[in-house]
């Protein structure tokens, strides 16, 4: 038997180049059909995504302005709001005061008016009690001197005299 030397640990120089090129093909191959189409597809992704994030920050930035101008309306109509309610509780004291003031005026008015009357009604009533009361002298005096006054003719006098007054007033 011989020994026969087995090609396992040869190296061929052929072999290795045609390696070589295969992968070399193969990457070129590679490259130009899978890895530029998908770095495309990669870029427009990106691009998508930051057109995403920039729409969100201007979304944002839009509803912080609008948040602002919000609060400074929200702010401004309580303003006015408190400023409407001020003027119309004003308002409303002034005319509450002026009603006050006409009622007391015509109060007054009316009390003056009716002392006025009372104080008519008083003379009045007095000129008609003076007016009785000499009268009621005149005819006591002429009774009085028709007859002769006696103690007991004077009192009787008083007593009607006093009754006289009693039933007339």
């Amino acid at each position: 038997m011989s020994i026969q030397s087995l090609p396992i640990i040869s190296v061929n120089l052929w072999d290795i180049l045609i390696s070589l090129a295969n992968l070399l093909i193969m990457f070129l191959i590679v490259k130009r059909f899978l890895f530029r189409p998908v770095m495309k597809v990669m870029v427009q992704r990106q691009e998508q995504v930051d057109k995403i994030y920039d729409d969100a920050n201007q979304d944002r930035q839009a509803a912080g302005s609008m948040k602002q101008e919000y609060e400074t309306r929200l702010a401004s109509a309580r303003e006015e709001a408190d400023s409407l309610v001020k003027n119309a509780v004003q308002t409303a004291q002034r005319k509450g005061d002026a009603i006050v003031a006409e009622a007391a005026s015509q109060a007054s008015h009316l009390k003056q008016k009716a002392e006025e009357e009372i104080a008519m009604e008083k003379k009045q009533m007095l000129q008609s009690v003076q007016s009785e009361i000499s009268d009621m002298a005149v005819s006591i005096a002429s009774k009085v001197v028709e007859r002769e006054i006696r103690q007991k003719d004077h009192d009787a006098f008083v007593d009607e005299f006093i009754k006289n007054v009693g039933e007339q007033s």
